[in-house]
Order: C-alpha cells, then structure tokens, then sequence
C-alpha cells in the first residue's frame, strides 16, 4: 500500500499530499491507520484492483463529534497510468452508494483544488455542489490554489 500511495502521488499536482509525505510513513503507521477503519464504524474504505494491483482507493471518515457525525468527507486517489479510465468514477458511485444505505450519513463532502477541472466535473456529474472556497487553501511552488468545498446530501 505504501508502494502504491507513492505511485499514486507521481504526476499528480493536484493531490494534497506528496510523495515525500509517504516516504515518512512507516508500516507501523499504516497497520495502524487500516485498524481506525477496522475499529472504527464511520471510517471507510474502498479499493480498485486490476489483476492484484492496488489501483485506486477511497477513504471517508464522518464526524467524530455528535453535531457532526452526520456529514463526513472523503480522498481518493488513482495511480497516474490507470486515470481516465472510469476507476475514479466507480469508487466515487461506490462510496455514495454505501452512504445512501448507511443511516448515520446524510453529507458527503470534499475540496478539490480549482485548478483539478477533471475531478470538479465528475463531482458536478455524480451530484455534487459547490459550498464554499477556502481562498488560497494550498501553497505550491510558484502559487497558490483555492480550495473549492463541494458537498452531496445523500
């Protein structure tokens, strides 16, 4: 998993995370993040597989306070050689799909970077809204990116 978390992170200027960032968590550390989805009922998984590789995954984690564990937000990711290809778009209806029939989760929320043109329009075409933007959310290189706040009441 490690191994395809930094793959995943190769060509991907629109990812919050960087392949550094992988490069500093150990396997104690994601043994330790699988068992929060295990213990925990309102994290969840979803992973795409071609031939036994780890292609894609889906993460959500709803609120941990009562006032808002109805709503939750998720990241997903596709390694570069596997995007555009529908992948995205089957994890994305799984994940509404399983929240449509969990009854604690009634919003499915995201950011997206504004310049990532490809993911807002899946978004938009899985029913997804804009709520809001948190103005220059992220810091590259040369500048910054808003973050876009997109949200699905399922």
């Amino acid at each position: 998993m490690l191994l395809a978390g930094s793959k995943a992170l190769k060509d991907a200027p629109y990812m919050l995370s960087t392949s550094e960032d992988m490069q500093k968590l150990t396997v104690e550390d994601m043994e330790k993040l699988l068992k929060t989805y295990v213990q925990n009922p309102k994290y969840v998984q979803f992973v795409a597989e071609i031939d036994g590789e780890l292609v894609g995954a889906i993460e959500f984690k709803s609120g941990d306070k009562e006032k808002i564990s109805h709503q939750g937000s998720f990241a997903m990711t596709v390694l570069p050689e596997y995007r555009n290809y529908g992948i995205g778009r089957a994890l994305l209806a799984t994940l509404i799909n399983w929240a449509k029939n969990n009854s604690r989760v009634e919003k499915v929320c995201l950011e997206v970077m504004e310049g990532n043109l490809g993911a807002i329009n899946l978004y938009k075409t899985m029913g997804f809204v804009e709520e809001g933007r948190k103005i220059k959310g992220v810091k590259l290189e040369d500048c910054y990116q808003d973050l876009i706040l997109m949200a699905l009441f399922v």
